[in-house]
């Protein structure tokens, strides 16, 4: 099996920071004949790829960069519950990674006055951030990532930082580009391995009779029996990748599990434990806020005067 590099398209600066991550997706690549993973799967699954070992290569210890200009989050945030109800129009404020909706005015925060009113001029206003450029531009903007730096050719770089920031991972065949978005790079051409070895090798369980690969730990509704790759909760099954994390499994809808604390609900949800205090259960699921107005019963549905 060969793999063979393509000439590059996007020159970008710090040659040591790109040699070095090139290094880590080689080593990668041999590791699977070729195809690259980012080796996190979802905790309690055997069979996962060890670290790839980055002894020997230039591995600096580094803080993520900054976020470009203007792209900082905004100080305003959506109050739960108003006391004097809430009759007025929307706005949209920027958290540092999308434009959150803020439902009729009801903010809190400094910048509160000056954020947008329609979702099309919050995202036009910051169509120059990493976040915005990554999902115009087809990658994955990973919002829950704690990394140094973006995927190169779907492979996080080697360097260590005590800060990390979310990333965008452009797949196996491109790297993102700060100013462009997701762009073709001369990464190796990938021959993937056969789909049910790529599966165990990344942490995944190939299994008869499912029909189809699990998504963020959830089956297909498909009746067939066919095999599929079982990946982690967090995982979708990439064929050239294997078993990689996705961001639409960290984004949860009402009713679905909110524990893990990377997880994110969708818009006018909250994350809620049915029960506060010594004996509830951990697990928390998103739901719409109780907003009833008795000050015995929390935004979550709690009564502090249950038994």
């Amino acid at each position: 099996m060969v793999c063979s590099g393509r000439p590059m398209r996007f020159p970008r600066p710090h040659l040591a920071h790109r040699l070095s991550s090139l290094l880590l997706a080689a080593a990668a690549f041999s590791l699977l004949g070729c195809p690259s993973s980012s080796g996190l799967t979802d905790a309690g699954v055997d069979g996962a790829i060890p670290p790839v070992d980055a002894a020997g290569l230039d591995v600096p210890v580094r803080d993520a960069a900054p976020l470009p200009l203007g792209c900082a989050p905004d100080d305003a945030r959506e109050i739960v519950c108003p006391e004097s109800g809430c009759d007025g129009p929307p706005s949209f404020a920027w958290d540092g990674t999308r434009c959150v909706p803020i439902a009729c005015g009801a903010c809190e925060g400094a910048d509160c006055a000056s954020i947008e009113t329609s979702l099309d001029a919050c995202r036009a206003a910051h169509a120059t951030c990493d976040a915005e450029l990554c999902r115009a531009t087809d990658g994955d903007w990973q919002f829950w990532a704690e990394e140094c730096g973006h995927h190169v050719c779907g492979v996080p770089p080697p360097q260590t930082c005590e800060v990390g920031t979310p990333v965008c991972d452009c797949g196996a065949t491109r790297t993102f580009v700060p100013g462009v978005g997701c762009a073709p790079d001369d990464c190796p051409a990938v021959d993937p391995l056969p789909p049910e070895m790529l599966c165990g090798r990344t942490g995944g369980a190939w299994t008869d009779g499912i029909c189809c690969s699990t998504t963020c730990g959830v089956f297909c509704e498909l009746d067939c029996a066919a095999p599929g790759c079982v990946c982690g909760a967090f995982e979708v099954f990439d064929l050239v990748r294997g078993c990689v994390p996705a961001t639409e499994c960290f984004v949860r809808s009402e009713g679905e599990t909110c524990t893990n604390e990377r997880s994110r609900c969708d818009d006018g949800l909250i994350c809620c434990q049915t029960c506060g205090g010594a004996g509830c259960e951990p697990e928390r699921t998103c739901r719409a806020p109780v907003c009833d107005g008795d000050p015995a019963t929390d935004v979550c549905g709690n009564n502090a005067l249950a038994p």
